[in-house]
């Protein structure tokens, strides 16, 4: 069992995740986030030294989440082909089962980036040399073009995911249907997969 004060912390950290996704840094309040987290002020601020370092601590958990899941789905398969598919089929349901990520990462582009930048060079820097050694060992085989660009093809995979979760609720009414409902999700997986195999492959 986890000692009072990390399950403190974590109370905390859970409590701000779920109100910043909803209400941005702006919007959400000390009070209410210490509230949700049946902790005091005090007691937030003895973790946290502001809103401000608790919203940025969200981010960088929320990135490491995302990593750690990224990273193992691609560890033990040999061929690029298939790591790179598990990848992104991981980041893919790792959206779909953390809610709060694409809605925190629309909160932080209307920031300009500012907090995201303080975390995430030292998260990317250690998942990027994996990605990148998974690219270059498929552009070795012959599997993938040798002219691909890594951060190109990164910055595109992200955007076809977490854009169809931010933009969910829209697309329920475009459809009339529920853009989550397991079936709309393998489609989406599925096109998005084809997209990018089919700029990736020779």
């Amino acid at each position: 069992m986890a000692h009072p004060a990390i399950q403190s912390k974590e109370r905390i950290l859970s409590a701000a995740e779920e109100i910043f996704a909803a209400k941005g840094l702006r919007g959400a309040r000390v009070d209410e986030i210490a509230a949700k987290a049946k902790v005091n002020k005090g007691m937030l601020y003895h973790y946290f030294r502001s809103k401000e370092d608790l919203y940025a601590a969200v981010l960088e958990a929320n990135f490491e989440k995302v990593l750690a899941a990224t990273s193992q789905a691609a560890k033990g398969k040999g061929d690029p082909k298939e790591q790179l598919v598990e990848a992104i089929k991981t980041y893919f349901y790792f959206l779909a089962q953390n809610p709060h990520f694409a809605r925190l990462m629309s909160w932080e582009a209307l920031e300009g980036g500012v907090y995201a930048r303080k975390v995430l060079p030292l998260i990317w820097e250690e998942g990027l040399p994996q990605l990148k050694g998974i690219l270059e060992e498929g552009k070795a085989r012959g599997v993938f073009r040798p002219d691909l660009d890594i951060r190109q093809m990164l910055t595109s995979i992200s955007s076809l995911c977490i854009s169809y979760f931010t933009k969910k609720d829209i697309l329920a009414v475009l459809w009339q249907d529920n853009p989550a409902h397991p079936q709309n999700l393998e489609k989406r997986l599925e096109h998005i997969l084809d997209l990018v195999l089919k700029n990736v492959l020779l």
